[in-house]
């Protein structure tokens, strides 16, 4: 474990040879002693990109709060057309593996972390957000021989325009399904490439008693289309869960990110919006006036 004088990295799992980190933030006067709520961030970069450094200040921020906060690192997928080298993700549900093992360890570990393991929030952004929404609906992209009767969802998840249906304009991130593979048959090798994308997509895998989630979207996004967040709100409270809406008229894709397209005090107004959904259940305590 490494420290520096902001946060910590750990090593949470290694991948075909690959380190994968956890960069955690602890709140002023913790101790090991402490059962607090932990708040894990997800980057995004279409699961090509990115890395767990975008998300420190947030993590910072978070932790001022008095939550545990981690910023997760996961393997990537190659560029398109070439193939995974040893340490790349081959694929999406490698990604979700990652991070499902990576909420296993910090739930494994609360008592070292000093965190209540059934208040674990997971936020994420874009790939990050698709990711965070998979924490809270997908079973399964477990990595071989890991201890599943740790479980690894979330109790409560906040997700910034985040990916949710790999069925129609994402489903170029799906592996094309060659027909000789499929015996020569067109429709099943379709058939096979479209149930994939079902697997990976949240929107497929919702049913009641899944966790409270904020899901926020800017309707200037033209990466991921506000349609898509409107369809998984409407679908996740029709199945009895709770859930926020929040919509931005006047932002885009990736508006939680410092430094990138979205103005900081416009970027300080989400994660405000952030905190009062983790105030209303309990993984913050109240602002005092």
């Amino acid at each position: 474990m490494e420290t520096d004088s902001t946060y910590e990295t750990i090593v949470y799992k290694e991948a075909d040879g690959r380190r994968l980190r956890l960069l955690m933030c602890r709140p002023e006067g913790w101790t090991a002693a402490d059962t607090r709520p932990a708040i894990v961030w997800i980057h995004g970069g279409g699961w090509r990109g990115g890395q767990p450094e975008m998300l420190l200040r947030h993590c910072r921020l978070f932790a001022a709060r008095g939550a545990v906060t981690f910023s997760v690192e996961y393997r990537l997928m190659p560029h398109e057309g070439q193939h995974a080298a040893p340490g790349q993700a081959p694929g999406v549900g490698a990604c979700i593996e990652d991070c499902r093992s990576a909420m296993r360890f910090i739930r494994r570990n609360a008592a070292r972390f000093g965190l209540d393991p059934q208040r674990i929030a997971v936020v994420g952004d874009s790939a990050g957000g698709h990711l965070a929404v998979s924490l809270a609906t997908i079973d399964g992209y477990d990595a071989s021989g890991e201890d599943t009767s740790i479980s690894a969802m979330a109790n409560a998840v906040v997700n910034c325009n985040g990916i949710v249906d790999f069925t129609g304009r994402w489903k170029g991130m799906v592996p094309v399904v060659d027909a000789k593979e499929a015996g020569g048959d067109l429709l099943h090798a379709w058939l096979s490439r479209h149930e994939h994308a079902k697997a990976l997509s949240p929107l497929n895998h919702v049913r009641a008693g899944q966790p409270p989630m904020l899901i926020m979207h800017g309707l200037l996004d033209v990466t991921v289309v506000p349609e898509d967040a409107v369809r998984f709100y409407e679908a996740y409270t029709r199945a009895g869960n709770e859930a926020e809406l929040v919509l931005y008229p006047h932002l885009s894709h990736a508006f939680v990110l410092f430094d990138y397209k979205t103005e900081e005090p416009e970027v300080l107004k989400v994660i405000a919006r952030m905190d009062e959904f983790l105030t209303h259940y309990a993984y913050l305590p109240q602002l005092t006036q």
